[in-house]
């Protein structure tokens, strides 16, 4: 948790403990015993991050009239996306909008589960998507990325893992599926790995709505990705489209060293998952 930058409260963080859940009392017991913990306000951290406490504490607070929007704002890019790609098997919130730690300067983190063979295809569309929400849902601040996609996992990756540790284990236990609940239950069936660090992961939340119909847009595209020739055209368009989005932000980003850093972090923690390395 504090490698992603926060402190839990007590609550969250005897829901997600490694090994699984505990009532609240008992860790409270725990906690209060000599040790490396700092308890205080209602939430923990390992002593020397005292820092992160009071910025929980401020998420937290701020997270419970923001992420109801958040949640909205969410379900109409999963619904968009589904009505253009459907070949994207599962939508699934992550991030502080899952935890509970949002923030509207924060983005709003999908990870997703598609088609093998559509993965760039997906992300191009995604990244398109994103401007348009971006331009949406822009306060009078700075312009300003609205969603983002944190993973694009195809089957072929995803049943099963090649990493079977606990960050990723971590990671599926904040997804909230929004569309495709089944096809995620699918890869926690194929990864029982998992369920070894975190057994609750088995009866994680999900907010699922309807998968919308495809749009006149993506039955093109779903006639594009049943063609095999076509769809490997359209894969390496969109991958040097996206490739070039995406270095094109992070060198307007280049000055700012912490996003910087928490890009690294971030490469770090999804390898080799993250979007261009393949």
């Amino acid at each position: 948790m504090h490698l992603w930058g926060y402190a839990p409260t007590l609550e969250s963080l005897a829901d997600e403990l490694v090994g699984g859940a505990v009532e609240p009392e008992s860790l409270t017991r725990v906690l209060n015993l000599p040790g490396p913990f700092t308890q205080r306000g209602g939430f923990v951290c390992l002593r020397g991050r005292e820092d992160l406490l009071e910025q929980s504490r401020a998420r937290v607070r701020t997270n419970r009239f923001a992420n109801g929007k958040a949640k909205a704002i969410a379900a109409r890019f999963a619904q968009d996306l589904s009505r253009i790609c459907p070949f994207v098997e599962c939508i699934a919130l992550s991030g502080s909008v899952a935890s509970g730690g949002y923030i509207p300067t924060d983005d709003i983190d999908f990870d997703l589960i598609v088609r093998d063979g559509t993965k760039y295809l997906t992300y191009a569309v995604a990244l398109a998507l994103g401007l348009g929400f971006a331009i949406r849902y822009r306060d009078s601040g700075p312009f300003r990325k609205v969603t983002c996609v944190n993973v694009v996992w195809t089957r072929a990756q995803a049943a099963p893992f090649i990493r079977t540790d606990a960050h990723l284990a971590f990671e599926l236990l904040h997804c909230r599926p929004i569309i495709g609940a089944g096809a995620f239950r699918e890869i926690l069936a194929a990864n029982p790995w998992a369920a070894r660090y975190f057994p609750q992961v088995a009866t994680a939340r999900s907010d699922e709505i309807p998968r919308p119909l495809p749009s006149l847009l993506g039955r093109l595209l779903g006639w594009v990705a049943s063609r095999r020739r076509a769809l490997s055209m359209a894969e390496r368009l969109a991958r040097a489209a996206s490739f070039a989005a995406y270095q094109t932000a992070h060198w307007l980003r280049k000055r700012d060293e912490v996003a910087i850093n928490r890009l690294r972090f971030l490469q770090r923690a999804k390898y080799p998952y993250e979007v261009f390395q393949d």
